[in-house]
């Protein structure tokens, strides 16, 4: 299945000729091993801990260079002095020397031998200071580096920054010194500064350099330019002499490459650019660079590279890993992950909200993968709102994209996510046009999610924006048939809608325009990892001090005791057991909405969330953080990325057998047209083939319609399944799909005879049990204790309503029983929280209700289960729900509610403490439960609360008049004991 446990070795052998950043052959590394002493108190530079007989009182640790130093001193932030010893070849002196940091998180300061260098603000970018002048050649010198990292879990204040004021990315604190620290030498007339602009129009390479005299005099050098092909034979060459003035002198030289091969994903070609600066024939400095001829960008509504037509499918990234946390545990691990984004059918990578390093986007420009240019800014309110705001978001956009714009992976920068603050807003111009200034080349989304004021690209070379629908949409477990369609409708006008039969259905996105090209920038759902496995993993490979250790094993404990709390420990004995059906479940959901989002013509792409899971989003990985596939999840999401695909729907879900149902077949294709068989068949549980349908047909580019029928079900009853499959004509199997489908008959939905008394203002319950013929009584306070009550909708907030809910309650009190089909509680705020256990007696109007995010989940897993119960006779049970339950799939439930679980939801927050600000860099909050079907002692009697969604479904979904007779059957046996 996956071929990177096959290919391996070739695709080591591939990486070891990957691209490098600036190379200079008169380069020292220094890292390795360094000492350093954590300034908790922040201290050390009023007692000049930067001087070596001060640092030499204190008592050290070592560290390695490059990590984050919570590898070291556990969830620390705050201050580190970090120092070491090297020495200078004494053939440097009179050449320019410079300390080359890859990036140090977030502030730092440098002395070398005691004397003051320089400072840097910016956590995920590069910077070099000069230091010639400071150093001994041919000795020993001291380097000192003080480094502030971001604040986030604590109340420190150093240095006028506070807790989550400057740019962070939410994986971990990953302070310290986390990417490598070179020095090298170059001479006084050198390069400053290399862009390369590929150009497939032309065959063209324009290389605009920047070269730097640093005497106060004018110097005569050479510059020359070599481009190499992939065998390193020289395919363009330059040479010519400048007069180099004091200061920056630029150029712009075009090379043009005969018979350019352009790079793409299946063919990541890649040539090397050389420059040197000579004095007559001796090296003054040397750069090179690989980089491929490529073009991003949009015609005709279309995304396309190198001018092709390329349909965008991409996979959120945040970077995080079990033990390096920023930064790739192995080659070999970001060879491993990139390679199965690949091999699952994704085009792009899209890092969130921090600027991958160097190593990583070396593999995927030899690999061939786009990726989204990321910076670390607008992380989900981050950093917060201070006078400093404007500052640090203009500064991480500057240093970014001049570090990474040789990038032949990266085709698009990414300014912003989800904006909500005006400062923000106002500034969406203004750094657009920033980022146009310092690269023309690619592609800039303003803002990703529109929240702002929706969203704009800049077209290569373009100044003006092009509006954009970009939407973020998350679905959770359920894709049913209004969230598929609200997919197929979403940034359709009006007229494609009534078209389409939409007319009226609720689509996504913010400020979309009706009719415009369309990206879905995050989608998908969630699961948890194989957390058994990868506690295996940890304890072999992993870092115990690390967050990642830690809150995998606190995630496990927690799922375990939950499961334990409700009982639903007899379903999963082996909590494994659930976590592996999370996975398909999850791997349902995703395939359901790409099949839907691929048969909107309007919609050009998506990005799924996410490749990995990690900290607050763990359960949103195709992959685990151990980069292990997640079962059915990395599966049924590649399937759904395949160039050709065939969705089917069955309409509806759950059928009345007499009623019958709609079969649609669709295709999908990125391909040219091609003959095509398209067989489909029907079977039973046991493999019957009930119904058949062959057709030769074009597999046509674009979407089509296969099959457009109407089943006669009135013979049928059970769970049914479609199968679909696509061959050429050569046989080959171009797709399969299959979709199941659960079929009611009359003698399943016999409406129970015993009398039930009701309570029902809004009154579709009663009309539902007046068109089933069934008896019922109104609701008195002196109605007898055999006789259940039925609570149907209501107005919450209505006193009336309320007082007949408390009368209610006295009832049951006295030895009554009733059902709450719509339970009465009070929302909690926000996405979630950590509760405590909420007593029976506070039903019904008391319960704390978790909303939509926390229920159904985005990205996260949110299992309600479902126990063998009578209330659940004739229908799947032990398990999670799904298929027949994805309309009555509850969107509230009884947070803590104590009493027995019929069914129920296991899940994490995601803001523990109340505090939403915190985010979860150490992992995600506590696994709490909730109720979806209850049943709760009060008094002498009992009390059934559901809140599955039953009214909205009865006479529209079998499933929900199945449930409603089953709980009339079950509370009239109650009152009969």
């Amino acid at each position: 299945m996956i071929k990177y446990f096959t290919n391996i070795v070739a695709l080591l052998l591939l990486i070891s000729s990957a691209a490098c950043a600036q190379n200079n052959s008169n380069t020292i590394s220094l890292n390795g091993t360094w000492n350093i002493v954590f300034d908790d108190a922040n201290e050390g530079v009023v007692k000049k801990w930067f001087l070596n007989e001060e640092f030499s009182k204190l008592e050290s640790k070592h560290i390695e260079v490059p990590s984050c130093w919570e590898e070291t001193e556990e969830n620390y932030e705050g201050v580190g002095f970090y120092t070491r010893n090297f020495t200078i070849p004494a053939n440097w002196e009179g050449k320019i020397v410079e300390i080359d940091f890859d990036a140090v998180n977030y502030y730092s300061e440098v002395w070398i031998n005691e004397q003051v260098v320089g400072f840097h603000e910016g956590g995920y970018t590069p910077f070099s200071f000069r230091i010639d002048k400071l150093l001994k050649f041919g000795e020993e010198n001291t380097i000192m580096v003080r480094v502030v990292s971001p604040i986030i879990l604590t109340d420190k204040r150093i240095d006028g920054m506070g807790r989550q004021e400057v740019p962070m990315w939410r994986g971990a604190i990953n302070g310290g010194i986390w990417q490598g620290v070179n020095l090298s030498a170059k001479g006084h007339t050198h390069l400053a500064d290399v862009f390369i602009e590929p150009r497939i129009a032309s065959n063209e390479a324009v290389l605009n350099m920047t070269v730097n005299n640093a005497d106060a005099f004018t110097n005569n050098r050479l510059v020359e330019v070599s481009i190499e092909d992939a065998k390193g034979r020289v395919v363009a060459y330059r040479k010519e002499s400048i007069v180099a003035l004091p200061g920056k002198n630029k150029l712009s030289w075009s090379m043009k490459i005969e018979d350019a091969k352009y790079w793409s994903m299946d063919n990541p070609y890649l040539y090397k650019a050389n420059v040197s600066v000579l004095d007559d024939k001796v090296l003054e400095d040397k750069w090179s660079h690989k980089f491929g001829m490529r073009e991003f960008s949009v015609e005709n509504d279309q995304f396309t590279l190198n001018g092709e037509p390329l349909y965008l499918k991409a996979t959120f990234f945040e970077g995080l890993y079990p033990v390096k946390l920023a930064y790739p545990d192995s080659r070999e691990m970001a060879i491993k992950e990139i390679t199965l984004a690949k091999e699952a059918g994704f085009n792009m990578i899209r890092p969130w909200r921090k600027p991958a390093p160097p190593m990583w986007l070396d593999l995927c420009d030899s690999l061939g993968v786009l990726t989204v240019g990321s910076l670390v800014t607008e992380c989900m309110l981050r950093p917060i709102s201070t006078p400093r705001l404007s500052y640090v978001v203009e500064n991480e956009l500057r240093e970014t994209i001049l570090n990474n714009r040789n990038r032949t992976c990266i085709v698009q920068w990414e300014l912003f996510n989800e904006i909500n603050r005006p400062i923000l807003t106002q500034m969406l111009n203004s750094m657009s046009v920033l980022a146009r200034e310092l690269d023309p080349t690619r592609m800039i989304l303003d803002e990703s999610g529109g929240w702002g004021e929706g969203a704009n690209i800049y077209l290569p070379y373009e100044q003006t924006p092009m509006k954009f629908n970009d939407i973020h949409h998350y679905s959770g477990s359920q894709v049913c048939e209004a969230e598929f369609n609200g997919y197929l409708a979403t940034a359709k006008t009006d007229n494609e809608k009534n078209e389409q039969g939409l007319a009226g259905v609720k689509t996504y996105g913010k400020h979309v325009v009706p009719g415009m090209m369309t990206y879905l920038s995050e989608v998908g759902y969630g699961s948890t990892p194989d957390l058994i496995s990868n506690m295996e993993d940890f304890k072999k490979k992993g870092n115990p001090i690390v967050a990642p250790s830690v809150y995998h094993k606190e995630l496990n404990e927690g799922y375990v005791s939950a499961l334990q709390k409700v009982g639903f420990d007899k379903i999963y004995p082996n909590v494994q057991d659930l976590y592996l059906e999370e996975q398909k479940i999850h791997g349902i959901a995703n395939k359901r909405m790409l099949e839907a989002i691929r048969l909107n013509s309007t919609v050009k792409g998506y990005c799924v969330h996410a490749l990995v899971g990690g900290d607050w989003v763990i359960g949103a990985g195709l992959l685990d953080l151990w980069r292990n596939p997640k079962t059915l999840v990395y599966d049924l999401t590649k399937a759904a990325n395949q160039p050709q695909i065939a969705p089917v729907r069955i309409l509806p879900r759950n059928v009345y057998a007499q009623k019958g149902a709609q079969l649609q077949v669709f295709g999908v294709s990125e391909k040219a047209d091609e003959k095509a068989v398209i067989e489909v068949q029907i079977l039973d549980a046991n493999k019957k083939v009930m119904w058949s349908e062959t057709l030769n047909t074009i597999f046509t580019s674009g979407i089509s319609s296969f099959i457009d029928v109407k089943l006669d079900t009135k013979d049928y009853s059970g769970t049914y399944t479609v199968e679909v499959s696509v061959s050429n004509e050569t046989g080959e199997i171009i797709t399969k799909n299959e979709q199941p489908f659960d079929v009611f008959t009359n003698a399943q939905l016999i409406a129970p005879k015993a009398k039930v008394a009701v309570v029902d203002d809004e009154g579709s319950l009663k009309a539902f049990l007046d068109a089933k013929g069934v008896q019922y009584l109104e609701f008195t306070k002196e109605l007898n204790k055999s006789i259940p009550v039925l609570i149907g909708k209501g107005q919450k907030k209505d006193k009336r309503y309320q007082q007949i809910a408390m009368d209610v309650k006295a009832f049951v009190e006295q030895g009554g029983y009733a059902v709450f089909l719509e339970t009465i509680g009070n929302k909690i705020p926000g996405f979630d929280r950590v509760l405590h256990e909420v007593d029976e007696d506070a039903l019904p109007l008391n319960a704390e209700l978790h909303a939509k995010w926390a229920t159904r989940g985005g990205w996260a897993a949110k299992s309600h289960i479902v126990t063998e119960h009578s209330v659940f006779d004739g229908l799947p049970t032990n398990q999670i729900m799904h298929g027949v339950y994805e309309n009555v799939h509850p969107v509230e439930s009884m947070s803590k509610i104590k009493g027995q679980y019929i069914a129920g939801m296991i899940g994490y927050d995601h803001f523990p403490n109340n505090d939403v600000m915190v985010r979860h860099y150490n992992g995600p909050g506590e696994v709490w439960w909730a109720a979806d079907v209850l049943e709760a002692n009060i008094g002498k009697g009992q009390m059934l609360m559901s809140t599955l969604r039953i009214i909205d479904f009865l006479d529209k979904d079998p499933v929900a008049d199945k449930l409603l007779f089953n709980i009339m059957n079950y509370s009239v046996d109650k009152t009969q004991q």
